[in-house]
């Protein structure tokens, strides 16, 4: 019984919305009613019409009932991965969503949730077929439901009033748009031919001209008598008369159009130019009936096409000499841009090697000594004791070894290159150079509170952090305390404006120091470049002005704080990206290798460094290897010439002579094409001048024997197992 009131109560709400469909031309209130009268038929108070966008994405939330006054007419949505609206679209049919915390095929919006919806069912609004729908009609509950297939086809059926009732009125209004145009044509018609600037005329069809505009006679001073039949010729230039002449009798046998720039001669004895058209009327029969034509002043615009022609040459060499000069000057701004970015690096590194000299003098202290105590061991014959002096050493090489490598990477001269990175991971980096930099006297805390990734150069990064650690430490010059703090900030409407940012989740880097402070003066102008507060020598004021531009290339923005006295915060915003990291393109096939002994393959050894050489050598001789060895690519071309066969080469970059190592691989594949080479390198951007394939490889300086073993070894056995 209740599923026959239920299916009686929705035929009553269909043919009673489908009386108002037919009734009213009203569509706001159609599509009220709508809303309204289908709470009846389905028993709740939650209904909404999302008119699809020209855009095809956005849905506008037209109209509804039940709903928060912030939804109607207000809110906007996009079918976008995860929404039902895409989910809609997809599927091309009804969508039946029983309850919230089920549902895993899309995510509730925010306003639903808001007005407490917890199930909904909608269907698309169709047209005519092929086209795109109109929207989304939907039902909604604040409370988990199911809806029945009498629900469903109730739906379908509302959704086709709906349909037939937008598609009249989008026919209605495309009617009214149309007669409107169409009043406006007639009304510019009436305009334009009191205000023509033509002067008609007509000729019969053997070509006597047998009316004429007015303005004719005003223009050349003669009489109808003067001008009718083929008396008009002689008003023109007499060397046009016999242009006009040829060309009529030439339309009027063939019967196309007559068009023709010529001089008339005005009353003063003036000539301006004028184009003269007609066009043959013809009957049903083909046959000429009439000529209708104009004649239309354009003496301004032939002398002006005169003047452009003239000026034509001329413009396109100014044209060319513009284009270089802005290219010249592009490439000037280019390279000061980046001589400013390097100067920046270098001075940075210039204030760091204070802090670092010290401790890599502490390292090098360690070294020596090490060494010194390992050769009066050896020489009282104590051998027991020299593993832990050689720990000792090899622990202080290998700090020493990572510092250099760091100061190399953050000084060398580079493009900027965005990349995904995360925040926590490079201060944490910088820590310790941090540390150095500043002194003893003034402590370094960092905290970190956020583990999102951002998108921006990190070298330029880097490069803000060490300056902005250098500014706090001269404005602590008695101690004091530094704080780096990453931490994740989300940005709504409200503060959007304050923040002059967009609303989304950011990621702040914030450097806090307990220094003398910033006075208000000085704050307004501290991201200006070259304004600096520092002694003539002592920094360029660029700072500050190129981490501004640093953080909005990265679409983000800096802010400062300070209080005299107290201290100075800045910090560092930058929006999260949440696109899958880059792929690094590892060293394939260097993992998991066998332990390191050859099978008296032969490689050759090149350094113009007599102790790599010794230490190499040694290293894989022992492990198996048949060493060759040469100091430079002369001397390893003479080498190379004695082998039947070579399986690697193994080079620095950089080799005395006329031949790097990079020009010696290249020579010596024309005699081996299938060598294997391994390039070693204590330039900091050696790596960038060497591409890296199947066999192909680079190895840093410093580097351990291990280390160089485990290449060598995985670079000729694991391509010989490929081959």
């Amino acid at each position: 019984m209740a599923i026959e009131e239920t299916l009686l109560r929705q035929r009553k709400v269909l043919a009673k919305f489908g009386e108002l469909a037919l009734a009213s031309d009203d569509l706001e209130h159609i599509l009220d009613e709508a809303c309204r009268l289908v709470g009846d038929a389905l028993e709740t108070n939650l209904a909404k019409f999302m008119q699809l966008q020209e855009d095809g994405i956005t849905f506008f939330v037209r109209n509804g009932v039940g709903w928060t006054p912030d939804v109607v007419g207000k809110v906007r949505v996009q079918a976008r991965e995860g929404s039902p609206e895409l989910y809609s679209l997809n599927t091309n049919a009804p969508v039946i969503s029983t309850d919230i915390s089920t549902e895993t095929r899309f995510r509730y919006h925010d306003f639903h949730m808001k007005n407490g919806v917890k199930a909904f069912v909608n269907v698309l609004v169709h047209g005519a077929n092929g086209e795109r729908p109109f929207g989304i009609f939907e039902v909604d509950s604040r409370s988990p439901r199911q809806f029945t297939e009498s629900d469903i086809d109730f739906l379908r059926g509302y959704s086709n009033l709906l349909g037939a009732v937008l598609k009249r009125s989008k026919t209605s209004e495309a009617m009214r748009l149309t007669e409107k145009k169409l009043r406006e044509s007639e009304r510019h018609y009436r305009i334009a031919a009191e205000l023509n600037p033509l002067w008609p005329w007509t000729a019969d069809k053997v070509g006597n001209l047998i009316s004429i505009d007015q303005r004719w006679y005003e223009y050349t001073g003669l009489s109808p008598a003067q001008t009718l039949e083929r008396q008009w010729a002689n008003a023109a230039y007499p060397a046009d008369q016999v242009s006009i002449a040829n060309l009529w009798d030439q339309s009027l046998a063939t019967l196309q159009p007559f068009d023709l720039q010529i001089r008339l001669r005005k009353h003063t004895g003036d000539y301006r130019w004028f184009r003269v058209l007609a066009l043959c009327s013809l009957n049903t029969a083909g046959q000429c009936e009439q000529w209708y034509g104009t004649i239309e002043d354009v003496d301004d615009r032939v002398q002006l096409e005169s003047a452009l022609r003239d000026w034509n040459d001329l413009l396109e060499d100014r044209i060319a000499q513009r284009t270089q000069q802005l290219e010249e000057e592009q490439h000037e701004r280019a390279v000061t841009e980046s001589k400013l970015r390097q100067s920046q690096k270098m001075e940075a590194v210039g204030q760091l090697t204070g802090g670092i000299a010290h401790d890599f003098n502490n390292l090098l202290a360690g070294i020596i000594g090490s060494l010194e105590l390992m050769q009066r061991r050896i020489d009282a014959g104590r051998y027991n004791e020299l593993a832990r002096y050689n720990f000792v050493a090899m622990t202080s090489a290998s700090r020493a070894a990572a510092l250099t490598q760091r100061l190399l990477a953050f000084s060398r001269q580079q493009s900027l290159k965005p990349e995904l990175l995360e925040p926590r991971k490079v201060v944490a980096g910088l820590e310790e150079m941090i540390r150095r930099t500043v002194g003893p006297n003034i402590i370094v805390e960092c905290s970190f509170r956020a583990t999102d990734r951002i998108r921006c150069d990190l070298n330029q990064l880097e490069n803000a952090l060490l300056n902005l650690a250098i500014n706090a430490r001269d404005a602590m010059p008695n101690g004091g305390r530094l704080d780096l703090q990453v931490e994740r900030y989300v940005i709504d409407e409200a503060s959007s404006s304050e923040k002059v940012m967009p609303p989304g989740t950011y990621v702040s880097i914030a450097v806090t120091d307990s220094g003398t402070g910033i006075s208000p003066d000085i704050l307004s102008r501290i991201f200006d470049p070259f304004f600096t507060t520092k002694k003539i020598g002592e920094g360029t004021g660029l700072g500050l002005s190129m981490i501004y531009g640093f953080t909005q290339q990265s679409g983000g923005q800096v802010r400062v704080h300070s209080s005299l006295g107290v201290g100075t915060t800045v910090t560092m915003y930058f929006p999260v990206n949440d696109s899958r990291p880059d792929d690094p393109k590892g060293d394939l096939g260097e993992s998991h290798q066998p332990e390191p002994f050859g099978n008296n393959e032969t490689i050759l050894l090149v350094d113009d460094e007599a102790a790599i050489r010794q230490m190499g050598a040694e290293l894989l001789s022992e492990t198996g290897y048949r060493v060759i060895e040469a100091v430079d690519s002369d001397s390893a071309m003479k080498q190379a010439e004695k082998l039947e066969h070579l399986d690697l080469l193994l080079t620095d970059i950089g080799l005395p002579g006329l031949m790097n190592g990079i020009s010696l691989a290249a020579e010596l594949k024309k005699k081996y094409p299938q060598l294997k080479v391994l390039f070693i390198t204590g330039f900091a951007g050696g790596a960038r001048l060497v591409t890296v394939d199947a066999t192909t490889r680079i190895l840093t300086k410093p580097f351990s024997l291990n280390e160089l073993s485990s290449r060598v070894n995985s670079l000729i056995n694991t391509l010989s197992n490929s081959n």
